[in-house]
């Protein structure tokens, strides 16, 4: 949906400057980064985040991250990804400008890739596991989850996610002290990680290609942590076939990222090999042989990386009798490539991506405010 005739003006000017910035910082090169492109940039983060502009917001977010980290010096700096994502951001900056001159709706959805939301009176998830990002910026967390209980139109063992972000004050605490914050509706996230059912009402879901729903949470919703959970192996089966059938009809495009097409699969009889150097400075990659296929579980470098390695190390020195493996696993460079989020044993997930650092929350929160 176009945005409303009064917002345009202002946002047709803001992905113009956008996409004149990343033109200077190519043909003048990276050194001229200055603080008035990145404020550029940033600008333009927070208007596209405003108009609901997830994707644009998205690419910007990144981009902000490695250009601190080129002018910082940062040996960890991820060329291609830097690459990428400013060849992104020109081509969705250009592209949504040209339908907002044009009032081509269906191509500025295309470009936004603007979800379709439904109202969920209520739903009772656990969760299997959590993706972690980390960065100078923000730190963000998604849990993925499973419907134990629930109203249309989501059913019983559907796949859910719901993220958090908290833009970072200070470096002084681990990621995971922000999961410890109320949110507007008076719950912490770190209520996901006990293992408990949590009911979630009077919320919007989107949902994917895969048939997993996205929960988006209003000033109205409510998220109450219930009883322990017990039963997990109900969720721990997986086969190909899904994953095989939109493999198939997966047709890429210029704005698409290797793990916009990404599947939730459980690992049973699975072998962790050694880390090695990954292609990426920094990355350490295990090689996770399970059946005839062999996955490539890349850990970043970054603090979301310290937890994960710990656990695949001890995997890998566990000879037998191995936990169910729950992750995410992305095709890149005719490559399977898996994002290890939890081990799941009867008494419940471990999440991998989760460091069991304490937290002083009373300095957390002199901190923040």
């Amino acid at each position: 949906m176009l945005p409303p005739a009064a917002e345009r003006p202002k946002l047709r000017a803001t992905l113009d400057h956008l996409a004149a910035a990343v033109e200077d910082l190519l043909l003048g090169g990276l050194t001229t980064a200055s603080e008035a492109t990145r404020k550029t940039l940033a600008g333009a983060m927070q208007e596209a985040a405003r108009l609901r502009l997830l994707r644009l917001s998205a690419t910007i977010r990144q981009l902000l991250d490695d250009l601190a980290r080129f002018t910082a010096h940062d040996p960890l700096l991820s060329r291609r990804r830097l690459t990428l994502f400013l060849n992104r951001g020109w081509l969705i900056a250009r592209g949504l400008s040209h339908a907002l001159q044009t009032n081509d709706e269906k191509g500025f959805d295309r470009l936004n890739a603007t979800p379709t939301t439904q109202p969920l009176a209520s739903a009772e998830v656990v969760c299997l596991g959590v993706v972690k990002r980390a960065t100078a910026a923000v730190v963000r967390f998604e849990f993925r989850c499973r419907v134990v209980a629930g109203t249309a139109p989501v059913t019983v063992g559907d796949a859910v996610s719901w993220s958090f972000t908290q833009p970072v004050k200070t470096k002084t605490f681990p990621a995971e002290a922000f999961l410890h914050l109320p949110q507007k509706q008076k719950f912490p996230p770190s209520c996901f990680l006990e293992g408990k059912r949590i009911a979630i009402g009077n919320a919007n879901v989107s949902r994917d290609d895969a048939g997993a729903w996205r929960v988006l949470l209003t000033d109205a919703s409510t998220v109450t942590p219930g009883a322990a959970f017990t039963d997990w192996k109900r969720f721990l089966e997986w086969t190909p076939t899904a994953a095989l059938e939109r493999l198939a009809k997966a047709v890429p495009g210029p704005l698409d990222l290797d793990n916009e097409l990404t599947e939730e699969i459980v690992l049973r009889d699975y072998e962790v090999g050694p880390g090695a150097d990954g292609e990426e400075p920094g990355q350490t990659a295990y090689p996770i042989p399970a059946g005839p296929l062999t996955l490539h579980a890349v850990v970043s470098s970054g603090s979301e990386g310290k937890a994960v390695r710990k656990h695949l190390d001890d995997l890998f020195k566990l000879k037998k009798a191995r936990p169910p493996l729950f992750g995410l696993l992305h095709y890149e460079r005719c490559r399977l490539v898996l994002q290890p989020l939890a081990t799941v044993a009867e008494s419940g997930p471990t999440y991998l991506t989760i460091s069991p650092e304490k937290v002083d929350m009373a300095a957390l929160l002199k901190a923040l405010f």
